[in-house]
C-alpha cells in the first residue's frame, strides 16, 4: 500500500488557516478588507484579550442574503473572481475566497448579515469548520463577524501568540493604517470595552494624520505628488529634520492595499540618502496608483506582499518623487550631514585666538566637562572676582554624580602636565576592556580643521573624529550609571501630561515596568493621554512627550530585560550625542590628550554608539608609497 494519502478535510482546513491566519491581527486584516470591499463607510471593531478571546467587526456595507452567507464560509468561494484572467487585474482588497473559512476552521465563528433589500438577516454559527446553526435574525443592513477563542483547536499555534499587549499593539496599528488609507470612513476600535480609536471621516490625508498623531507630526510632513506614465505617487513624507527609530511609521499602500515591499523600502532610503545619517527612518504615508496588471498581489497567502512587473521603473519613480519634494524645501529644511561639515572652520588667523597659545585660564571647557575631570586645566570660576557662570544643567549635574570610566595610566603628553588634584580618585588597576599591551596609547600631535585629532601610534598616523570620540566616552559612562540603577528622581509639583498615539499608548502599558525602573511614575489619564508625576533627574528640561514616545518605539515588542537595555542604549546614545564635543571646536592640547586617554579606556574605541567609525588609520608604509618613497 502506498504512503501518500489525502488529508482529512479538517486537517486541510487548519493547514490553509495557518497560511492566512498567523495571529489575531491577520484575522482582523481579512475582516476589515471584506468590510471595505462591501462599501462600508463605518467600521466598528471590538476586541477582548488582545483579540485572542474575541474579535468582532461590524460594518454597514451592502450585506449578504442567506445563500451568500452560506457560500462565504465554503472553501474557494468568492464573488471577486470569475475567470483566470481576473487574477491579473484585481481591484478589490479581498479575493482568495479563503479568509472566512480559514478563520472559521480555527475559532468559534459567527457571521450575521443582512442586505438592504432583505426584510431580515441571517446568522451562521460554526465551531472549527463544523456548521452548527443557521437562523433568521432581526438586524440592520450590513455584516457582523465574531471570532471567539482563536486557535482553540490548535494549541501548538496558540502557545506561540505574544502577550495581550503585543497582539493588541499590532491590531491598533492595523486599524490606524487602514483608516489612513480610507479617510472618508469612520473607524472605531475598543478593547475590553475601552475605546482606543474613534475617528470621523475627513476630507484630506493631512486631517487624518492629525487625528492620529497630532499637530507635532503634521508640521514635519511635506506633501508628495507626482505622476510618471501610468504610475501616480502621492502622500506625505517627513522633512529631513524628523525621523523615527524604526519603519513603524512608514505606511505603504498600492491601489489601496496595505503592503510590505523591499522595492519601496529601498526607494525611500535612496530618496533620503544624504539627508539622514545612520539608521534613521523617515515618516512616510505613501499611496501608489497603477494599473492592476502592473502588480501581482497573489504572491503571499495573506496578500501583504506584492510584486511589481516593472520594479525598476516603480523604484525610480518613487525615489525621484520623494527626493524632489525634499530638494524643493531645501531653503527651509536643514540637511542632516554631520554638523558643520559644510563650513570652513576658520576664516583667517584673526577670527579666533589660537588655543595652543592661550593660557589655561582662557580655554573653553568641553561639553560634559564635569564628566571628564578637567578642573586642573581651567581656572575656578569667580577666582578673579568675575561673575560666576550659569548653573550647570540637570543633565550636567546628573553625569557629574556618577563615577568615571576606568582608564589606564596615560603616557606623558608632550606638554607640561597639569598639577595633580588631592581629591582625584584612585586609578583602577585595569581598564574596562584591556587593550593589547603591544599597542601603545596614541600620542596627540595636533588638530585638523578644528574637527579631527591627529595622533601617532606605532609609527602610524591616526585621524580621530573628536565628536564621536567624546560621544563614545559619554555613552559608556551614562550606560554604566543607568545600568547600576543609580537614578535620582524628581517629583512634579504639577504633574505633566503627554499625548501619545493609540498604538504608543498600547505599547506603553506593556512597558510600564521598564519605564518605572527607568525613573518614570506615569499613569493613564484619558484615552491616549498619560500623566507623569515623577521623572528621572536627567530628563528635567527634556521634551517628555518625545522622550517617552522614542523610548516606547525603541523597546516595542521586546522582553522586559531586553526592552530596558534598548531604552538605556537609545537614551545614552542620544544624550551623549547632544553633550559631546562638536566639530569646528578648537581644542587645547590638554583636552585632546584627555579625550584620547578616556577613549582608549572605553568599551569600543573604534565606533560611536550609532555605529560611525571614530578612527581612521594611515599606515606609514602606505604614506611612504604615496610619496614614492617605496
Amino acid at each position: 500500500m502506498g504512503q501518500i494519502r489525502v488529508l482529512p478535510d479538517h486537517m486541510a482546513s487548519q493547514i490553509a488557516a495557518g497560511e492566512v491566519v498567523e495571529r489575531p491581527a491577520s484575522a482582523l486584516k481579512e475582516l476589515l478588507e471584506n468590510s471595505l470591499d462591501a462599501g462600508a463607510d463605518s467600521l466598528r471593531v471590538s476586541l477582548d484579550a488582545g483579540g485572542k478571546k474575541r474579535i468582532r467587526v461590524e460594518d454597514n456595507g451592502c450585506g449578504m442574503d442567506r445563500d451568500d452567507c452560506l457560500m462565504a464560509v465554503e472553501r474557494h468561494a468568492t464573488s471577486k473572481l470569475s475567470r483566470t484572467e481576473d487574477l491579473f487585474s484585481i481591484k478589490s482588497l479581498g479575493f482568495r475566497g479563503e479568509a472566512l473559512p480559514s478563520i472559521a476552521s480555527v475559532s468559534r465563528f459567527t457571521l450575521e448579515s443582512r442586505s438592504a433589500e432583505a426584510e431580515s438577516g441571517v446568522r451562521v454559527e460554526m465551531h472549527g469548520s463544523k456548521l452548527l446553526k443557521v437562523a433568521e435574525v432581526s438586524r440592520n443592513p450590513g455584516t457582523t463577524v465574531t471570532v471567539d477563542n482563536l486557535f482553540f483547536n490548535i494549541p501548538a499555534r496558540k502557545k506561540f501568540l505574544r502577550t495581550t499587549e503585543t497582539e493588541l499593539s499590532w491590531m491598533v496599528n492595523l486599524v490606524s493604517q487602514y483608516s489612513v488609507a480610507h479617510i472618508d470612513k469612520r473607524f472605531f476600535l475598543e478593547h475590553n470595552g475601552r475605546p482606543l480609536i474613534d475617528i470621523a471621516p475627513v476630507n484630506t490625508l493631512q486631517e487624518r494624520v492629525y487625528q492620529h498623531y497630532g499637530k507635532r507630526m503634521m508640521d514635519e510632513l511635506a506633501p508628495v505628488e507626482a505622476a510618471k506614465d501610468w504610475l501616480t505617487v502621492r502622500g506625505l513624507v517627513s522633512t529631513p529634520s524628523y525621523f523615527k527609530t524604526s519603519r513603524q511609521f512608514q505606511h505603504l499602500f498600492v491601489n489601496g492595499r496595505l503592503v510590505r515591499d523591499r522595492v519601496l523600502n529601498h526607494a525611500i532610503s535612496a530618496a533620503y540618502e544624504g539627508f539622514a545619517e545612520g539608521r534613521a527612518f523617515p515618516v512616510v504615508f505613501l499611496f501608489l496608483t497603477l494599473p492592476p496588471q502592473e502588480v501581482d498581489v497573489n504572491v503571499h497567502p495573506a496578500k501583504t506582499e506584492i510584486k511589481f512587473i516593472h520594479r525598476n521603473f516603480v523604484h525610480d519613480a518613487v525615489r525621484d518623487a520623494i527626493r524632489q519634494t525634499l530638494v524643493d524645501r531645501k531653503l527651509t529644511i536643514p540637511y542632516r550631514f554631520r554638523e558643520g561639515y559644510h563650513e570652513h572652520p576658520s576664516d583667517g588667523p584673526d577670527r579666533r585666538a589660537d588655543p595652543w597659545r592661550q593660557s589655561a585660564e582662557r580655554q573653553q571647557a568641553l561639553p560634559g566637562a564635569d564628566l571628564v575631570d578637567q578642573s586642573p586645566l581651567l581656572a575656578k570660576d569667580g577666582d578673579d572676582g568675575s561673575a560666576a557662570p550659569p548653573a550647570p544643567s540637570a543633565y550636567d549635574r546628573f553625569v557629574a554624580r556618577h563615577g568615571e570610566l576606568q582608564a589606564r595610566e596615560p603616557s606623558p603628553p608632550p606638554w607640561p602636565a597639569p598639577p595633580a588634584r588631592d581629591d582625584a580618585p584612585a586609578e583602577p588597576s585595569a581598564p574596562l576592556f584591556p587593550k593589547d599591551p603591544a599597542v601603545s596609547r596614541p600620542k596627540v600631535i595636533g588638530q585638523f580643521r578644528d574637527s579631527y585629532i591627529l595622533a601617532e601610534q606605532e609609527g602610524d598616523l591616526l585621524l580621530i573624529d573628536q565628536h564621536v570620540a567624546h560621544e563614545r566616552i559619554l555613552y559608556d559612562q551614562i550606560t554604566e550609571s543607568l545600568d547600576r540603577g543609580e537614578l535620582e528622581r524628581q517629583k512634579m509639583i504639577v504633574p505633566i501630561t503627554v499625548e501619545l498615539t493609540p498604538q504608543q499608548a498600547t505599547e506603553l502599558e506593556q512597558l510600564k515596568p521598564s519605564l518605572e525602573r527607568f525613573g518614570f511614575d506615569l499613569d493613564a489619564f484619558d484615552g491616549s493621554t498619560y500623566v507623569i508625576r515623577e521623572m528621572p533627574n536627567f530628563a528635567v528640561g527634556a521634551d517628555l512627550e518625545s522622550l517617552v514616545a522614542e523610548l516606547v518605539e525603541k523597546a516595542q515588542g521586546l522582553r522586559e530585560d531586553t526592552a530596558m537595555e534598548a531604552m538605556i542604549d537609545h537614551f545614552a546614545a542620544t544624550k551623549a550625542c547632544k553633550a559631546a564635543v562638536k566639530i569646528n571646536m578648537r581644542l587645547t592640547p590638554e583636552k585632546m590628550d584627555h579625550l584620547i586617554d578616556r577613549l582608549w579606556a572605553s568599551s569600543s574605541p573604534l565606533f560611536c554608539p550609532h555605529g560611525r567609525p571614530i578612527i581612521q588609520r594611515f599606515r606609514n608604509d602606505e604614506i611612504e608609497k604615496n610619496f614614492l618613497r617605496r
